[in-house]
């Protein structure tokens, strides 16, 4: 069949360009460095698998693994062609105990809502990612490969993405005698007219969640949030409405309450995966915990999407290796792999924290200090975000 020929010349290419990119592309290469992975390839029928060790790459066309890590698995022949040709830009995920399974928006149905041109997604599906030793492996995982990188790329669109963790540490003091995360998130409440707040935060229900309130969910700020209800059916009143300036204050009190770091900022993904144009009117506010954090899984993905939620400026974080025991209670609560052990001694790794602030918070001995170099930071974040995003 022509189709099977393509997927195979189109796989071949795949896999020969991914040696070659391996010799110049810096990006792929810091994904790689300490990525160790054996991965079976089934497009249509059409066999292949891919070794990854510590920066090394082996492959080989048309033989199989007798013992891979996971499997991918694509069944539909134009959906194949799709992605062999760089056609697809979006993708979401479900996971199971044993398998993952990826969904990409095929067409976007027109709608007339007033007087804007939205859209209603129709989802397919693109493949399955088996777990073959039944080890768990993050769906973002994959992300790592050129292939699923592009498509990473499109859909989060890095360059216009902005977003910070609004850490909640006594330690930081107050700023116009608020705590800091209250007095940005008064500053944005205060100038929108439109709250859209979900009432259950879908990863802490669906982690099972024993340490957080499962019904802190996340809430959007800005004018495009009201077409939402028009074009994403998931929106019922079971699952959230449209809320008061009294209640998202009441919401990010409580998130504060509970502990919960505050995400804020321009989320492309966030609209645009509820059928809204990403036009810079749609502010995401989510309210996250160390153990279910969804932007936390992003480590597991290209560099590029680990870095898409920046570390407030002027932010430090230290530890005091006299006061340190090693008990590692802050590697627990990092979920972006900003801590480290070091002989014994826990380490910031610079590169990857993002001044959240939860280590400082678990730390029985007082080694951790979180601080905050000059207060005008708080009026520069503000600034920066109302560059990206406007709610009013």
């Amino acid at each position: 069949m022509k189709e099977i020929i393509l997927i195979e010349e189109k796989y071949k290419e795949m896999l020969e360009n991914l040696e070659d990119s391996l010799e110049k592309d810096a990006i792929l290469q810091e994904d790689l460095k300490d990525f160790v992975l054996n991965i079976q390839w089934d497009i249509c029928g059409v066999k292949g698998f891919q070794e990854f060790n510590n920066g090394g790459y082996f492959y080989k066309f048309g033989e199989v693994l007798d013992n891979p890590d996971i499997t991918l698995e694509i069944k539909d022949i134009n959906t194949a062609l799709k992605l062999l040709n760089g056609e697809i830009d979006n993708f979401n995920y479900l996971f199971y105990k044993r398998k993952a399974k990826f969904y990409f928006i095929e067409k976007w149905e027109p709608i007339r809502v007033g007087e804007e041109n939205l859209k209603t997604k129709n989802l397919k599906l693109l493949l399955t990612m088996r777990y073959t030793k039944g080890v768990f492996y993050h769906p973002f995982t994959i992300t790592r490969l050129p292939i699923f990188r592009d498509i990473v790329e499109k859909w989060y669109n890095p360059k216009i993405t902005d977003g910070s963790y609004l850490p909640i540490n006594e330690s930081l003091g107050t700023y116009e005698d608020k705590v800091l995360p209250l007095k940005i998130l008064e500053h944005f409440i205060n100038k929108a007219e439109n709250f859209l707040m979900f009432h259950y935060c879908g990863c802490r229900i669906y982690n099972q969640c024993q340490d957080h309130d499962h019904s802190i969910g996340c809430m959007y700020l800005g004018s495009d949030t009201l077409n939402v209800k028009e074009v994403f059916p998931k929106i019922t009143p079971e699952r959230a409405h449209f809320g008061t300036r009294e209640e998202a204050m009441d919401r990010v009190k409580k998130a504060y309450d509970d502990g919960l770091i505050t995400v804020i900022g321009r989320l492309k993904l966030e609209s645009e995966s509820m059928g809204v144009p990403d036009r810079g009117h749609f502010m995401t506010l989510c309210f996250c915990c160390p153990c279910c954090c969804i932007n936390g899984k992003w480590r597991y993905g290209t560099t590029e999407l680990s870095n898409l939620i920046k570390k407030v400026e002027g932010i430090s974080v230290k530890v005091d290796e006299e006061l340190c025991v090693g008990c590692e209670e802050c590697l627990k609560v990092c979920v972006f792999d900003g801590m480290e052990m070091e002989d014994g001694i826990a380490k910031v790794h610079q590169d990857k924290c993002l001044g959240c602030g939860r280590c400082e918070r678990v730390c029985p001995n007082g080694a951790i200090t979180i601080s905050l170099d000059d207060p005008k930071r708080i009026e520069e974040l503000i600034r920066r975000i109302e560059a990206s995003v406007d709610v009013s």
